[in-house]
């Protein structure tokens, strides 16, 4: 498929999505727009103060979930190191768990994640650089995540039972609960990580033949390197903050798209993040759907696709330089 066309594929399905993800429910459905002319307060209300923050917000996350995966996997030459498989999300949960059985508000929730997505990364990076070939960093992710777990359940166990209902269900992942607030704050903080980490696309190019290649042709490999794992943490952070547990988005997008486009980071960061948003509201419109008017975590849709697309991938036995 031309790489032109994906974007024009992708932006006019994300559309239909979304509006139907907006007229889908038992409160108000296109049906009863049509039969209620003028569209009562009541309506319009649920419209824009429940069901479009949680549709922007569910978009925002899956674009920065696809762009972390994106830039992780060229940064580390290995097209499984999706945030979730090595330890992002994990250290994002921990610290903003902790964050949020303080009673902190959605700032510092947002920063703490950010802080332990970070700090696990650099504890993945850590005990993978061994690897000759990629394979020891999911391996080190592997045992971050189990690390880190094991600390979020005993940090659980530990709980009152107020705060242990609302951190149990937002780890699960969902976009239930979202209000203006984090949406006006994933609506800034999108297109500018995402602008920072295209702007890293030809230095992401140039990885892919080695990182001595990278630095002969004149690239500052230590300094960018930190940049993307900042970026890809700052995004991942912000997501599980006011999300939870979204897995496996950004390991599928950007092998989708790398499937149809191949594997030029200046590519993959124009279309990993629409097909993420489109994964995401289609995430969300599906955990709304299925067992209405039960609501299921997105977390939950999310993990049953992801998991079989990764042993998938594993079956495949795909080589890390994939590029």
């Amino acid at each position: 498929m031309p790489t032109f066309s994906l974007p024009l594929i992708l932006l006019p399905a994300s559309l239909l999505i979304a509006i139907s993800s907006l007229l889908h429910g038992s409160a108000i459905s296109l049906a009863a727009l049509l039969s209620d002319l003028p569209i009562a307060a009541l309506e319009w209300q649920i419209m824009l103060e429940l069901r479009l923050p949680r549709l922007v917000t569910a978009y925002c996350a899956g674009a920065l979930l696809a762009s972390a995966g994106t830039a992780v996997q060229a940064r580390f030459r290995n097209p499984l190191a999706e945030p979730g498989l090595i330890g992002i999300n994990s250290g994002a949960a921990l610290a903003a768990a902790a964050a949020l059985s303080l009673g902190s508000n959605m700032y510092l929730v947002a920063a703490a994640a950010f802080g332990g997505g970070l700090i696990a990364l650099l504890l993945t990076r850590l005990l993978g650089a061994a690897g000759p070939n990629g394979t020891q960093l999911i391996l080190a992710g592997l045992a971050v995540n189990t690390l880190l777990g094991s600390l979020l359940t005993l940090l659980i166990t530990t709980l009152p039972d107020g705060p242990l209902r609302s951190v149990t269900f937002w780890l699960m992942g969902s976009f239930a609960n979202t209000e203006w607030p984090h949406t006006s704050l994933l609506l800034a903080t999108t297109p500018l990580i995402w602008l920072l980490l295209y702007r890293q696309a030809t230095f992401l190019n140039a990885l892919q033949l080695g990182e001595a290649a990278a630095f002969h042709l004149g690239f500052d490999v230590a300094r960018q390197e930190w940049q993307i794992i900042i970026l890809a943490a700052l995004a991942t952070g912000l997501v599980v903050s006011g999300c939870g547990m979204i897995g496996f988005i950004g390991l599928m997008a950007p092998h989708l798209i790398r499937q149809l486009s191949g594997g030029d980071c200046r590519q993959l960061l124009v279309s990993a993040p629409l097909l993420g948003g489109l994964l995401a509201i289609s995430a969300d419109w599906l955990a709304r759907s299925l067992l209405a008017p039960i609501e299921l975590p997105v977390g939950v849709i999310t993990s049953l696709l992801g998991a079989p697309f990764f042993l998938y991938l594993l079956r495949k036995n795909i080589r890390p330089n994939y590029a």
